[in-house]
């Protein structure tokens, strides 16, 4: 299931991301400025934006994210341009992770 009015074709799974903390999609700006993290939580569409320089990592806080939630998301680049990555043979378009709270005892 989709849960971002994104169109995907090929999704990469995240697994299990802390909600209080963010989310590092091992991905280097290529353009600087203002990225776009785009989903939806039921029916409501979310952006996350953040500023990153050439070479940065792209890594978006995620604790304003309900938790225990799993999250399908776009990356957008400053011109607009969805952001995709070549990982073994596959373009990915769109990324997947579920929202957890971790307690430490």
């Amino acid at each position: 299931m989709n849960n971002c009015g994104c169109c995907c074709t090929n999704t990469l799974n995240y697994c299990d991301q802390n909600v209080c903390d963010s989310v590092d999609f091992d991905i280097t700006a290529q353009i600087a400025g203002t990225h776009k993290l785009s989903t939806e939580f039921l029916g409501i569409k979310l952006t996350i934006e953040e500023t990153f320089s050439i070479g940065e990592s792209l890594v978006f806080p995620i604790d304003k994210l309900n938790e225990n939630f799993q999250y399908t998301v776009e990356l957008f680049d400053p011109n607009g341009a969805k952001i995709v990555i070549h990982k073994n043979d596959i373009d990915y378009d769109c990324f997947r992770f579920k929202t957890v709270i971790n307690v430490s005892l």
